[in-house]
């Protein structure tokens, strides 16, 4: 009678766990499919491929179970389910990274393997057939999966190696168990209760399948924005600085102005004198060196806050700000001397300049040209 019992309840609870996991494996088929479909990645094409094998495997249990047991339905589930776990430890490999060769099998060798499996153990008593294939499956998980996440330094994907490596001790579990109780009449009604605890492994399998896939990409979409940002300060960089002298030109100007005269400031212009006659007396060559000069001269004289502008040919300015006069002027004197000549290669530079104050009462447009005619003042004054 309690045989009996038994034998209905293990009924029951096969047929229940056939359609939990028949369900559940067909969920995550799926959703691995629609994620190949969208991307074409190899990793997911391979996980694709376990799930089918493992839906394989479990259409083998359920015609077992339903139909006239036959020991091809057990091959086949077996075969299913060895290819699943080596095809699942691969996609692993792919995700981490990992260029072990003995694990990158393809995916005929991990048939191969799987059918030469089964057909070794053909034939046994279906416990101790199932006990076997338990104990191999386990351990093509948890050693797959820990020697993956122990020869590897990625961080992002730990969560999947850390399920994985739970699933195969709970294959490897049952097998133990299995074996020790295969002479019980009540195994069918064991191997039942823990086909459960099978289901959760695989759905936290899955679930952390489709876990490390999300953080994968969203890494990757935070990279991509990162080298997106990257480029765009480079394009910025690239049209805001003057390509001969490295100086900012007038896209940043008029902000940099508004900015200074806000707190207070003053504003430089400068112009080469007779540069026309460097150029035609020693060449546009050196009358690029000759502007390249002067823009190392004011990087290295004034301070990293100040505004440096080559504004058209020869002409820059310097927009200063909170800087006394005195400490202007002093600026303005080490300017002209780092441009003396100091040797007989060097070209003499000489500049005039003009300067005024910022202030919020005085328009930008109006300070620049108070400043451009304080400079042709200064230039007439040396020429005269």
């Amino acid at each position: 009678m309690d045989s009996t019992i038994s034998d209905s309840i293990a009924f029951a609870l096969t047929r229940w766990a056939l359609i939990v996991h028949g369900g559940l494996v067909l969920t995550l088929l799926t959703v691995n499919l629609v994620l190949w479909l969208r991307s074409r990645r190899e990793v997911i094409l391979t996980w694709v491929l376990a799930w089918s094998a493992n839906l394989l495997a479990l259409g083998a249990l359920a015609c077992d179970f339903c139909l006239v047991p036959d020991p091809a339905w057990q091959i086949l589930h077996g075969t299913g389910k060895l290819v699943f776990a080596l095809l699942l430890i691969r996609g692993i490999m792919m995700f981490k990274r990992d260029r072990l060769a003995m694990f990158h099998l393809s995916r005929n060798w991990s048939m191969a393997a799987g059918l030469a499996f089964c057909l070794i153990l053909a034939g046994r008593p279906w416990v101790e057939y199932q006990g076997i294939t338990f104990l191999v499956l386990g351990s093509v998980l948890a050693f797959g999966a820990l020697l993956s996440g122990l020869r590897q330094d990625y961080a992002d994907g730990w969560f999947l190696i850390a399920a994985t490596i739970f699933a195969g001790v709970i294959f490897l579990h049952h097998g133990v168990r299995l074996f020790q109780n295969s002479s019980d009449p009540r195994t069918g009604l064991f191997l039942s209760t823990l086909w459960f605890i099978d289901i959760f492994g695989e759905f936290l399998i899955g679930l952390c399948c489709l876990l490390a896939l999300g953080q994968r990409a969203l890494d990757e979409m935070t990279r991509a924005n990162e080298n997106l940002e990257s480029t765009q300060r480079a394009l910025r960089s690239l049209v805001d600085a003057d390509p001969l002298t490295g100086l900012s030109n007038r896209r940043r100007l008029r902000p940099f102005l508004d900015s200074a005269r806000e707190t207070g400031g003053s504003l430089i212009f400068l112009d080469i004198n007779d540069f026309k006659g460097i150029n035609d007396r020693w060449g546009h060559i050196s009358g690029d060196r000759c502007l390249c000069r002067i823009a190392d001269a004011l990087r290295t004289i004034f301070r990293a806050q100040d505004g440096l502008f080559r504004i058209g040919g020869d002409e820059f300015l310097v927009v200063v700000p909170n800087l006394t006069p005195n400490a202007l002027g002093d600026r303005i004197l080490q300017l002209r001397k780092a441009l003396a000549p100091s040797g007989h290669n060097v070209i003499p530079i000489t500049v005039a300049v003009g300067t005024v104050e910022l202030r919020t009462d005085l328009p930008v447009d109006e300070a620049l040209a108070l400043a451009d005619t304080a400079m042709y003042s200064d230039k007439a004054k040396r020429r005269g």
